[in-house]
């Protein structure tokens, strides 16, 4: 039975609808005739931050909008939470930066901004985000941005427009300076009366050759790669090829995340309109047990995908997609293609790391692990957004190790599977001074891991 969580571990907190462009794909382009209307105050977004505390939420992405044209309430927002021990991350168009603004924040411990670049062509660039000028406007910011010490990403939302463009937008970010690349499938717009044949809706092949050009990206420019809407991974087939698409799945309905708008009402994804309760009239984990659990008990599964390996990874691939297209959650993902569609499955983890395990080789649980008691198992938050679920007794195994810091072996854990172990290790939740198994960085080289198997591993 898939394992219901207390409350969100990541939120996506909007802080002002105030934004200086308005995307064609942008979940947020309804908002025309209130745009600005909501924003929050000081007062207003310390009882925010007051009940995201109270329930143990993990990291908060500080977005709008354009956070950025509230300056001062990004910086409130980043002090409270830094002195709170909640992590933090930012989504901007980074227009409206300067130096002096980045380097406050960087001071006050933010670390990554997530920007976008829908196009490498600058009218089509202005075309996309309705503003004379941005191309320009976001290459300035993210050079300001690295240079003084932030880590960017760059999400390219794909479009008839611009999929053929993916591997020229690695070359350039790779050349700014970026660590990553998201080459993001578009959500059409549930406000949109678009038909089937409009500019977001990407026929499977042309899909495929957006993501393939992704792959071509990370082996020559050596970035990390990514999206930020889960494909069915049916429609992947080759899970080994297609790895750096797999492992998000849907956040809402894994139950890890929530969005808050700048007024207070609460939905799952941020692509959502349907609004469960308002943060100011309710705690958090009262809405999210309340009418939003139906996003985290599978719900929405298509029944199409019944008896599939990986249903509780991929999680039917987008359930807004499937909103926007056929008009119901639990509907098809436009992309699926059916339970029995894989030709390459996930290995286990590496075989040498797991050779290395089983004789002796020696771990240490890191500093930055966070837990989360669930009653009757226990959530792992690795770093900034990045949680996953664990038996009780291994929680409590490495938040002994992590207080004390000392090292252990496979002899120590406990566990007669040392897949269990090397999983660890593989999403970075252990880390192993002495093994030069993997060549370089393990986020950028990737390895093989059973996801379907991490499910059911009881880590």
């Amino acid at each position: 039975m898939k394992q219901l969580l207390s409350g969100p571990t990541t939120v996506n907190l909007e802080l002002t609808e105030l934004c200086n462009v308005k995307c064609r794909h942008c979940y947020n382009f309804w908002r025309d005739e209130s745009m600005g209307s909501a924003t929050l105050d000081v007062d207003r977004l310390d009882r925010v931050i007051d009940r995201m505390i109270e329930a143990e939420v993990f990291h908060v992405i500080l977005t709008g909008g354009e956070p950025f044209s509230k300056f001062d309430l990004l910086t409130h927002a980043l002090e409270r939470l830094r002195d709170t021990d909640i992590t933090t991350s930012c989504n901007s168009n980074l227009m409206l930066v300067s130096d002096e603004k980045i380097k406050a924040l960087r001071d006050l411990g933010l670390d990554h901004i997530l920007t976008s670049l829908p196009s490498i062509d600058p009218a089509l660039n202005d075309y996309i985000m309705s503003a004379v000028g941005s191309y320009e406007k976001i290459i300035s910011g993210i050079r300001c941005t690295v240079d003084n010490g932030i880590r960017v990403s760059v999400n390219m939302v794909i479009t008839r427009q611009n999929f053929e463009q993916v591997y020229e937008m690695g070359r350039l970010v790779s050349e700014l300076g970026c660590q990553k690349l998201f080459v993001t499938r578009s959500v059409p717009p549930t406000y949109s009366e678009e038909n089937d044949d409009s500019e977001y809706a990407l026929t499977p092949e042309e899909q495929k050759f957006a993501l393939d050009e992704a792959l071509r990206v990370k082996e020559d420019f050596g970035i990390m790669i990514g999206t930020l809407v889960s494909y069915p991974l049916c429609f992947l087939s080759d899970l080994q090829k297609y790895a750096d698409f797999v492992g998000r799945g849907c956040p809402a309905q894994a139950g890890h995340r929530m969005s808050l708008n700048a007024d207070g009402t609460v939905h799952a994804c941020v692509h959502e309109e349907e609004s469960y309760g308002n943060v100011f009239d309710q705690p958090i984990r009262e809405v999210y047990q309340g009418t939003m659990r139906k996003w985290h008990d599978s719900s929405f599964h298509y029944e199409g995908c019944a008896g599939c390996t990986y249903s509780d990874v991929c999680e039917s691939g987008c359930s807004m997609t499937a909103i926007a297209r056929y008009g119901a959650h639990e509907a098809k993902d436009p992309l699926f293609v059916g339970p029995h569609n894989f030709s390459t499955h996930f290995e286990v983890a590496d075989q040498s790391l797991l050779e290395d395990v089983k004789n002796g080789l020696a771990f240490k649980a890191p500093a930055r692990l966070r837990f989360r008691d669930e009653g009757g198992f226990y959530l792992l938050n690795i770093r900034w957004g990045n949680s996953i679920t664990i038996e009780t007794r291994v929680a409590e195994f490495l938040m002994r190790h992590r207080d004390s810091g000392e090292l252990f072996t496979l002899e120590e854990f406990g566990v007669d599977d040392a897949g269990t172990l090397a999983n660890l290790f593989a999403k970075d939740a252990v880390e192993a001074p002495a093994w030069t198994g993997f060549k370089g960085d393990k986020e950028k080289q990737g390895m093989s891991i059973d996801f379907a198997r991490l499910k059911t591993a009881s880590l």
